[in-house]
């Protein structure tokens, strides 16, 4: 985390993604192989919002997981002093 930001984490204990899919995860409909057998329903276009907006307020976002232990999906902001 940097000095001047606000860091809010997810976690899961989900069926995790597997690390060549990682790359992936923010392109518009994208959905893992694993993720399309066992939620059918989902879109894949919640972690593409995600990544857009934290890129308009200068932030990041950082995906760490492992298939079968779940994933940990953190948004770093940066903190602006008023002025």
């Amino acid at each position: 985390r940097k000095e001047n930001s606000v860091e809010i984490a997810v976690r899961d204990r989900g069926i995790g993604i597997p690390e060549k899919e990682q790359k992936k995860i923010f392109e518009k409909f994208y959905r893992g192989k694993q993720a399309s057998s066992v939620s059918p329903t989902g879109t894949g276009l919640g972690l593409t919002l995600v990544k857009h907006i934290m890129d308009s307020h200068g932030g990041d976002v950082i995906v760490k997981s492992q298939p079968g232990e779940g994933s940990c999906v953190s948004l770093i902001l940066p903190i602006h002093k008023g002025e």
